[in-house]
């Protein structure tokens, strides 16, 4: 129940915040942007015991609401080395819907857009040794479990189509604590650091 009263108020403040700002990955007006990212990441908190930072990579589409709001979706494939284990790696896999808001105007600039923005969606987590699904007692180590993530960054325009940025991420995957998986047992943290380009496409 505490859990349950916990994403409760975490949604809330999602819900908030996309009605107040809009979301992630920024978009011109009634445009499209996709973009590529790439992040160095690593997991925080009681569950990240002698991990070691590894990459992530992935894409995402965004749609331009103007007034400096873009709703976006996102996806990637990103893996930590964990527990310092040779070969033991933890893979994540995000599949996020979310929105940002771009200060660019607040600030009277069109070619540096300070960012943030907040989505949720399925975080899914594989424990792999040497590639293969690490397995307990019968049970594939993997979860999907229902998570947040914040991110702040900083666009920079090269044209009006193209753009680089940095930003930075954190995300938290909620446990499923009636499960017996070791690895839904738990609540999982994130942080990256990383950046990406987009390209923007009128329709």
């Amino acid at each position: 129940m505490k859990n349950l009263t916990k994403i409760s108020l975490m949604l809330v403040a999602l819900l908030a915040v996309i009605v107040s700002i809009g979301s992630a990955q920024i978009a011109p007006e009634s445009k499209l942007s996709i973009r590529a990212v790439s992040d160095g990441s690593i997991l925080v908190g009681p569950s990240s015991t002698d991990s070691k930072t590894g990459p992530y990579f992935g894409g995402s589409i965004a749609y331009g609401l103007g007034s400096g709001a873009s709703l976006y979706v996102e996806s990637g494939y990103g893996r930590t080395n964990y527990q310092s284990v040779d070969g033991l790696k933890l893979i994540s896999i995000p599949v996020l819907g979310g929105a940002t808001y771009n200060f660019g105007q607040l600030l009277n600039s069109n070619s540096i857009q300070p960012y943030i923005g907040a989505s949720a969606g399925l975080l899914n987590y594989i424990l792999q040794q040497d590639g293969n699904t690490v397995a307990v007692s019968g049970s594939e180590q993997k979860t999907a479990s229902f998570g947040l993530e914040g991110i702040a960054g900083i666009s920079f325009k090269v044209n009006e189509d193209v753009a680089v940025d940095i930003r930075g991420k954190y995300d938290h995957a909620f446990s499923k604590r009636d499960n017996g998986n070791a690895l839904e047992s738990q609540d999982w943290n994130n942080v990256g650091i990383g950046g990406g380009i987009s390209y923007n496409l009128s329709f």
